[in-house]
């Protein structure tokens, strides 16, 4: 374990047997999470069972047709996002491959991405304490496994931010290498009112654990690079979301509960010395 930077905390792992293993127990994970700090944890993933989701969502887009309508949850598609996100009511601009009904893709597709989406739901579980599976359930949370591309000459997400619960740790693992694949945008968030950029410290096989509730975005890909919808060149990530769709979304107003807490705290102890 690791800071390499102010709040950005690097944790070895270890791939073993399909899971990921971090070098200090999943409890001290969430602690420093919680802190919070950004987590960089480097799991170990083989570099081919990464790049291989990436072929495989390619070959799976190429043959299903772009979503155009509003978002179902029930479903496996993707799409192409240029608009003000409903939910987040932020600004974006990227390709988005959402798999809903994972367990419902054709093989070898779902082989392919399950050999990286299980790794990632048993490290979630672990680290929140929940024994979740794949599957859609109407009227409660579920996961959301996503692929997302933010092609070069422009893509990002505007600043945004979800409910803490029951989410509770972010997960943003890294499918290909910054700096070899991609030169520029990177995922940033606010912490104690400091700009954290990750950009250039996430390698390819590495998660970023955030608190969720922590304002984020990601940052603009170069524009001195011509975009291109077909370009598969870029950033590419996978994320497992884990909420309810059809439940209240974040509030309005930026959730720094987290602040607030430390100042009640801080106040609490100003009074006891009075």
């Amino acid at each position: 374990m690791k800071e390499v930077a102010k709040y950005i905390i690097k944790v070895d792992a270890e791939f073993k047997d399909g899971q990921i293993v971090p070098e200090i127990p999943f409890e001290e994970v969430m602690r420093l999470v919680n802190e919070p700090n950004i987590v960089i944890v480097k799991t170990g993933i083989p570099e081919a069972t990464l790049r291989s989701v990436i072929a495989a969502t390619r070959e799976w887009a190429d043959k299903t047709p772009l979503a155009e309508g509003p978002d179902t949850f029930d479903n496996n598609q993707h799409k192409q996002r240029l608009h003000i996100a409903k939910i987040q009511q932020a600004p974006q601009l990227f390709h988005d491959h959402t798999f809903d009904a994972i367990l419902d893709l054709e093989e070898p597709t779902k082989e392919t991405l399950l050999n990286v989406f299980t790794p990632l739901r048993q490290f979630w579980n672990n680290l929140t304490g929940n024994n979740e599976e794949y599957g859609i359930h109407k009227g409660g949370p579920f996961f959301h496994p996503q692929v997302t591309h933010y092609p070069l000459g422009g893509s990002f997400f505007g600043r945004h931010w979800h409910p803490l619960n029951p989410q509770k740790v972010g997960t943003i693992l890294a499918l290909n290498q910054y700096g070899k694949d991609y030169t520029s945008g990177g995922t940033g968030y606010v912490i104690n009112d400091h700009i954290v950029e990750t950009e250039g410290y996430q390698d390819m096989g590495d998660i970023i654990l955030f608190r969720y509730d922590l304002p984020h975005w990601v940052s603009p890909s170069s524009f001195a690079d011509r975009f291109s919808w077909e370009d598969p060149a870029g950033r590419w990530v996978a994320i497992l979301p884990f909420y309810d769709p059809w439940a209240k979304p974040a509030d309005k107003d930026e959730p720094q509960g987290w602040k607030a807490q430390i100042q009640t705290a801080k106040n609490a102890t100003s009074e006891a010395v009075v």
